[in-house]
């Protein structure tokens, strides 16, 4: 087993419960995906070891085998991305190059080490059977985006702490858990999303602006504007889709309207009889933009839909790609498509 491993080996090993180190290339814990029992916590099915100069994990409970890399990045995207940094130092290949340009750009902002997200977890941290980490597994959401959502317990009293009475004390009364998602710009979070996945909710999203100079954009951290920009209702859409951004509530063209509109596709859900829907769309053009006007044929309501009833993200790119309109095709487009 290569040093590197072992150091890395030894850094997660708090994260796995009854670990324990057996041999130089051997090590045992109870396996962090399928949590090896619920009845009998002293288990320990999970195995890190060395065949033919390769290093794997497998678990005996779930029969998961990954890759050395593969399970650091399962169990932890955050330092596995550590662990590719530390690969890259003696030689820098242009590939190489290249990949340490996408680790860095996936590393957290500054602000998450010292801001309010910093006592959260990850949902990369979690275990498999948290019911926030089975929601974003179950709607597909992909691992990358694991590392950059967050778990926050009580949301109202947690915003209540660095934005003092954003709740009243009577909303605290029904405070509850929601997923954090964070809009990032810089090193310095602007905005964030709670998703709750309680069935009881009133409210499924509550998007709050921590800078009001800057519009309510998710995305702005990893987007290329000099590149086809995709522009989605939601955050979760954009997940799919490669160099997207997403507003969130309110009107998504008067969002955007700061910004360079050659390169922007404007994705609305696939809604022909919401007439609410339809005229945002008409409003898009209007305004020059490149519009999403999605075949007739399909039934899914947003990419996340699409996903979920066996679409690949790639795909679902093409079909984007293809029913891309603009202008006077762009109106007659959605006069046909349109229900109301």
């Amino acid at each position: 087993m290569h040093w590197l491993e072992q150091k890395y080996i030894s850094i997660v090993a708090s994260r796995l419960r009854n670990y324990k180190r057996k041999g130089s290339d051997l090590y045992n814990f109870s396996c962090p995906f399928c949590g090896d029992s619920e009845t009998d916590l002293k288990k320990t099915r999970g195995y890190v070891y060395t065949k033919k100069e390769k290093t794997l994990y497998h678990c005996h409970n779930c029969n998961v085998t990954h890759s050395f890399v593969n399970f650091l990045k399962t169990l932890d995207f955050q330092i596995f991305t550590e662990f590719q940094l530390e690969k890259l130092k003696d030689s820098k290949s242009p590939e190489k190059l290249e990949l340490e340009a996408f680790v860095n750009k996936m590393k957290p902002p500054l602000f998450v080490k010292s801001g309010p997200l910093k006592g959260l977890k990850k949902i990369s941290q979690l275990s498999a059977d948290h019911p926030m980490k089975v929601y974003i597994t179950d709607r597909k959401i992909p691992n990358i985006y694991h590392a950059k959502m967050f778990c926050c317990p009580k949301f109202f009293s947690w915003v209540n702490n660095f934005i003092p009475e954003k709740f009243s004390d009577k909303a605290l009364l029904y405070d509850e858990a929601r997923i954090v998602i964070p809009f990032i710009k810089g090193d310095k979070m602007h905005a964030f999303q709670g998703r709750s996945i309680g069935p009881k909710s009133k409210t499924r999203y509550i998007t709050i602006n921590y800078d009001d100079t800057i519009e309510k954009i998710y995305g702005l951290d990893t987007v290329d504007f000099d590149k086809k920009t995709y522009v989605f209702e939601g955050p979760i859409d954009s997940m799919f889709v490669p160099n997207s951004i997403a507003t969130a509530g309110g009107d998504l063209v008067s969002t955007i309207a700061g910004l360079d509109k050659s390169n922007m596709v404007i994705v609305y859900d696939n809604e022909p009889r919401s007439k609410e829907t339809v005229g945002k769309i008409d409003k898009a053009i209007l305004n020059g933009y490149n519009v999403v006007i999605w075949p007739s044929n399909l039934a899914a309501k947003d990419v996340n839909d699409m996903v979920l009833s066996g679409m690949s993200p790639e795909f679902i790119k093409y079909v984007i790609d293809t029913n891309t309109h603009r202008d006077l095709s762009a109106k007659l487009t959605l006069n046909n498509w349109s229900k109301v």
